[in-house]
């Protein structure tokens, strides 16, 4: 246990939670109550595993973290690196004997050693930048690590600040730093830089992961052509000679190439990167054989967005979305297998040792996320911990995933929450709570969010439309060209499905979304305006031109939804694909909610938003969080949103406060 000092065709049942002795629904309140799980570390050995929780500090409005060691075997934990403040991104050596951390300094994080025998710590790197990531070298006596250049200083005319803006969001106020990579002892010294020149392994919205060769020769980093972060797109691998101190680039690609990482043997090189090179598709796992030259899309017959891959015998084991749930699948040669998670829908945060042993943080429907062991592929799940033990003492709603079809030949499915006490002889309100990205995708495991609405007497409706990364290539990329009328297609294809059946209140449905979820939730209200009893739009990009020229996305295609807008007749069709053409018609009382500061959609669309339903007499409210960031980070304002959401639903469709039991 963790020791604390605090604290509508094929359908799939889902009922969460037991149905002895409890008393009432989970609640947006007990969101607060909820730990955190992640940064799991397991030891090489398999008899450890680090993992850091967090805690919501709503009195200081902060997240108070605690990283812990565990003893597996007696399932006992300590607290770890007590006397280092702001550690964290912790890794085992090679030969489990230290583990490596990232200390907050007054220039930045920091490279931290700390001995597992005898507690003793000490500093490697003293980097005037500070560290953004490392990895220990296989023989676990280096690191090499990614730091920002230094900045050039001022010219004698120190009064001058101008700076050459480019591809980046409309929010920037100096240049951004180059990074590069270092080499450096563990016993410290001085760091020797091994990037050449005038390249980049970081841009303000991507940063290169490291890999080590096994035998110690190369590095493999991504290069991308300057740190804007409009230019995250066009990165490419890179593999670093060690006693030459030449670079080379990996493949022919050019671009869009992410996280390498070297097969256990050496002898290939794994990477992301999109089927055919074409970025509106899915990413997926390839290989370069490092002696022939020739690459190999080694997960395209498994036809799923991949994550990731970690090594095991004879094989490796990769991570991905798969439907409705995480996937996990072990490769042997080129034969997938599906690994059976137990009653997990969702895993994260996964550490393997090289024998198979396993820890992550799983969670389902009605499982609130907690730590676990398995001991290989094949064994059952242990629990680590109980971090969230008193879920289980409330009544939670089940959770059901649903299919429609749609036009095109597509076939969209989406999360079922139904009110806890559900009887199919009462009439509910319905609330859509749509997904941003696009390229993301909700699925049946624990949310929170969607268990606090469904509290308020609610079903809630989790659509993945067309764009979505969880039912292959072919479906995600068919948002392509197509960023509004096709998704809204099968957004509004799922609730016609749900309205057939008798216990949705066709007068009470409400849509909301944040980021891509605020522009379909924008679009939805404004091209069906007749459906809306109310809506909700957070961080709503409601016109493409703003993300194209405003966004730290910038340039890039944003997912390949389309082109430039500023080339040939781009314009005209990017104006009718953005839900800025039909603000006029909307009709349903909207909240609007906006960082001031946000980079990923500036907060023009929100104005545009609201000064289209005041000047039309549409109720409206829009709030406004201070600040970076594209959505509030602290805990008082995470919970001031959610709070404003679900009091604006409930203003105008009302809640199902009778439920016996369950009301507050």
């Amino acid at each position: 246990m963790i020791h604390r000092r605090f604290f509508l065709t094929s359908v799939i049942l889902l009922f969460a939670g037991s149905v002895i002795s409890q008393t009432r629904a989970f609640q947006l309140e007990d969101v607060n109550r909820l730990v955190g799980i992640s940064g799991v570390q397991l030891s090489p050995d398999g008899k450890s595993v680090l993992y850091t929780t967090s805690t919501r500090n709503l009195e200081e409005n902060r997240y108070d973290r605690t990283t812990w060691l565990m003893d597996i075997k007696t399932n006992t934990s300590k607290e770890f690196a007590v006397d280092l403040s702001g550690a964290s991104s912790f890794q085992w050596s090679p030969n489990g004997r230290e583990v490596a951390m990232t200390v907050r300094a007054d220039n930045g994080s920091q490279i931290y050693i700390m001995d597992i025998s005898s507690g003793e710590t000490k500093q490697v790197t003293s980097s005037p930048t500070g560290i953004r990531r490392y990895i220990w070298s296989p023989d676990g006596n280096s690191f090499a690590f990614i730091a920002n250049e230094e900045r050039p200083k001022l010219s004698d005319n120190s009064h001058n600040n101008a700076l050459r803006l480019g591809n980046n969001d409309y929010l920037l106020s100096r240049a951004p730093a180059p990074a590069s990579v270092w080499i450096i002892s563990k016993s410290g010294g001085e760091a020797k830089k091994v990037l050449p020149e005038g390249m980049t392994v970081g841009t303000g919205l991507s940063l290169s992961s490291l890999a080590w060769s096994p035998d110690g020769s190369l590095i493999a980093c991504t290069v991308y052509p300057s740190p804007y972060s409009g230019d995250s797109d066009l990165g490419r691998n890179y593999l670093l000679e060690l006693a030459t101190g030449k670079a080379t680039p990996a493949t022919s690609h050019g671009k869009l190439e992410t996280s390498p990482r070297f097969t256990a043997d050496g002898k290939g090189l794994l990477f992301s990167y999109p089927r055919d090179g074409v970025p509106a598709n899915q990413r997926e796992l390839h290989v370069l054989d490092l002696s022939s030259k020739s690459v190999t899309n080694i997960s395209k017959s498994l036809d799923r967005t991949v994550y990731g891959s970690l090594p095991v015998k004879d094989g490796m084991v990769i991570t991905g979305v798969d439907d409705h749930q995480s996937g996990l699948w072990l490769l042997k040669g080129s034969k997938f297998t599906k690994i059976d998670k137990g009653e997990h829908d969702n895993i994260s945060s996964l550490s393997m040792n090289k024998d198979g042993n396993m820890a992550f943080v799983g969670s389902a429907a009605g499982l609130a996320p907690e730590l676990y062991f398995r001991s290989s592929v094949k064994s059952k799940p242990v629990k680590l911990t109980n971090a969230n033990e008193f879920v289980n003492q409330l009544t939670l709603g089940k959770r059901e995933a649903i299919t429609w079809e749609s036009n095109d030949d597509l076939r969209p499915n989406g999360i079922v929450t139904y009110p806890p006490n559900f009887e199919d002889s009462k009439k509910y309100p319905l609330v859509l709570l749509v997904h941003g990205g696009p390229t993301s995708s909700s699925g049946v495991g624990w949310n929170q969010v969607a268990q606090a609405m469904a509290s308020k007497g609610w079903i809630v409706f989790q659509p993945n439309y067309r764009g979505s990364n969880n039912l292959g290539n072919a479906f995600q990329s068919a948002i392509a060209n197509d960023p509004s009328e096709g998704p809204g297609h099968d957004v509004i294809a799922g609730v016609q499905e749900l309205k057939k059946r008798p216990y949705i209140d066709s007068n009470k449905i409400a849509v909301s979304g944040w980021s891509y979820g605020g522009w379909m939730t924008s679009w939805l209200i404004g091209r069906y305006p007749e459906e809306w009893a109310a809506a909700v739009a957070g961080a709503a990009p409601v016109d493409f031109t703003d993300m194209y020229s405003l966004s730290d996305l910038n340039r890039m295609r944003r997912h390949s939804i389309t082109d430039s807008p500023y080339k040939g007749e781009n314009l005209q069709w990017a104006i009718d694909n953005s839900p800025l053409s039909n603000l006029s018609k909307i009709k349903a009382p909207t909240l609007i909610m906006s960082k001031t500061g946000d980079y990923r959609v500036s907060i023009t669309g929100s104005y545009k938003l609201y000064g289209a339903l005041r000047d039309n007499n549409i109720p409206v409210d829009f709030i406004g969080y201070p600040g970076p960031g594209h959505f509030p980070g602290d805990p008082v304002r995470y919970m001031d949103v959610y709070t404003r959401w679900i009091g604006w639903l409930e203003k105008y469709i009302g809640s199902t406060v009778e439920i016996e039991g369950l009301s507050r």
